[in-house]
């Protein structure tokens, strides 16, 4: 009994916070992701990420790196700017109010075409149930219910043909750092998973 006792306090002691993806996390998803550019992509990326409006912020923070690593950084930080603008903390887009998105905190998307407008920087919603696509399974047997649309899956095929086309340079700026955004999330059991049970 005490070995088991002296076991489950060092677990709790010694137990970590178990979180999803932080910065950290999609900024290394975004790393990989540039090593795999050819040169040429890799050069558009960065003309595209310079009309975000944090552009100037990424820019100052990476300034004592060198000119060579500056383009890499700035694609990493970028991978964060879809969580960043969640926060009421959000301060790149001085006099831009976003909106909660719904009545729950935005996690579920709201009726409406706003729920997968691609209207680029102007638009006031934060997009919060374009994070995760919730596959559900049960180990118990019981029913569960399919992911919500939209979900992560649905806008990356949004935004990579969106992307692909003539649009904009602004509103390509905004789809390519939504797209890396998204990847990272789809490669995080917690925004990919919904359990259902008794």
């Amino acid at each position: 009994m005490k070995k088991t006792c002296l076991m489950a306090l060092l677990v709790l002691v010694f137990a970590n916070i178990t979180s999803g993806w932080n910065g950290q996390g999609h900024e290394a998803v975004a790393y990989i992701a540039y090593q795999h550019l050819d040169p040429t992509t890799r050069a558009k990326v960065d003309v595209l990420l310079s009309e975000n409006p944090c552009y100037n912020k990424w820019k100052s923070t990476v300034s004592s790196l060198t000119a060579e690593e500056q383009p890499v950084a700035i694609f990493m930080l970028a991978a964060t700017w879809p969580d960043a603008i969640k926060l009421s903390s959000y301060d790149c887009q001085p006099g831009h109010k976003f909106e909660s998105d719904g009545a729950d905190g935005g996690d579920i998307a709201p009726a409406g075409p706003e729920a997968c407008q691609n209207i680029g920087y102007d638009d006031t919603h934060r997009h919060k149930y374009w994070h995760f696509v919730d596959t559900p399974f049960s180990t118990d047997g019981t029913p569960t219910k399919p992911a919500p649309h939209p979900n992560a899956l649905d806008e990356i095929v949004t935004l990579t043909a969106a992307l692909a086309s003539g649009e904009s340079d602004g509103l390509k700026s905004y789809d390519l750092v939504w797209i890396e955004h998204l990847v990272g999330d789809v490669h995080q059991p917690l925004h990919d998973t919904s359990r259902f049970a008794k």
